[in-house]
């Protein structure tokens, strides 16, 4: 075997195996809602799917954001010093989906 087929043999395989991402496309209207809900003294920057969807969320504040089906990673960063506990979780969801994720800052 040649090397050129070698190495398309190998790029092929990478594009195959390498971009599964664990999400599924929903169509448009029927994507899942994740709904956020700082029940906490604290104010974190909040981020789903690696997104930034709001930056020193509000005491009490819900935030909702659309996503395509898989398991999605949520993520809270709080300041450096902070009376609150970051929290970073993943929920899965379908297509028409709806997930309340609450943070409480324990």
């Amino acid at each position: 075997m040649r090397i050129s087929n070698l190495f398309g043999l190998f790029v092929a395989l990478l594009l195959v195996t390498g971009c599964d991402d664990n999400t599924e496309a929903c169509d448009e209207g029927n994507k899942a809602v994740i709904t956020i809900f700082n029940n906490s003294l604290c104010t974190p920057d909040v981020s789903v799917g690696g997104d930034e969807i709001a930056a020193d969320m509000g005491i009490l504040a819900t935030q909702s954001v659309e996503v395509d089906a898989g398991t999605i990673d949520i993520e809270f960063e709080l300041a450096f010093i902070s009376l609150c506990t970051a929290l970073d979780t993943s929920v899965t969801v379908a297509c028409g989906d709806s997930v309340y994720v609450e943070f409480d800052g324990v």
